[in-house]
């Protein structure tokens, strides 16, 4: 109800496009996504497949800092974490990976913080952890537009084809980490690129 009360009012407020569904691979993967605000995950949720449910983290300390955040937002597929120097700690760690256990999908936002714009700030290596380590793709998504609400400003959302963690296994653990972040910045920087005119 809340996913299509927010597709609801995003679409009759903004001019949404979107662009790349078919690009998507079968569960379980992690979306990876450019960060330009807070609300980045109302423009992109809702727009995917209802199933499964999308999983998204937000910072404990900011976010989960009230009671009724705390009932709520777990039950629209956010869960806590409290990053130390842009790492994941143990139990949101254990959290994503559960996710992706259980065919699911993760949205990932690997620049840690926002870019505000279309500038792409360097992406964490956890994403490459993540998908090596959980054998998942990632699809790459650009979000533009987002850096401010305007009311009928147009918000243009990307999925670019899937990066898929398919290295050779005597590759150092570094290397393999190293080449998956770079193909995902890569990605979601041409599909930040193929904005509409």
């Amino acid at each position: 109800m809340v996913r299509r009360l927010v597709k609801w009012l995003v679409t009759h407020i903004f001019r949404v496009t979107v662009t790349g569904l078919e690009n998507l691979p079968q569960p379980p993967f992690i979306i990876a996504a450019n960060h330009q605000a807070w609300f980045d995950p109302a423009f992109i949720i809702p727009f995917f497949p209802e199933r499964p449910l999308i999983y998204t983290m937000a910072k404990r300390e900011t976010v989960f800092n009230t009671r009724w955040k705390r009932w709520l937002l777990p039950m629209i597929g956010v869960f806590p974490i409290s990053p130390n120097r842009g790492e994941l700690d143990e139990q949101g760690l254990r959290s994503a990976y559960q996710v992706l256990d259980r065919k699911g999908i993760v949205l990932m936002f690997p620049e840690g913080r926002y870019s505000r714009g279309r500038a792409l700030r360097p992406l964490k290596n956890g994403i490459g952890y993540f998908a090596l380590q959980a054998g998942v793709p990632v699809a790459p998504v650009a979000v533009t537009g987002t850096d401010r609400l305007v009311p009928f400003r147009r918000i243009d959302v990307t999925i670019g084809p899937p990066v898929r963690p398919d290295l050779p296994a005597w590759w150092e653990l570094s290397r393999r980490v190293s080449t998956v972040v770079e193909s995902v910045r890569t990605a979601i920087a041409s599909a930040l690129g193929r904005r509409r005119p």
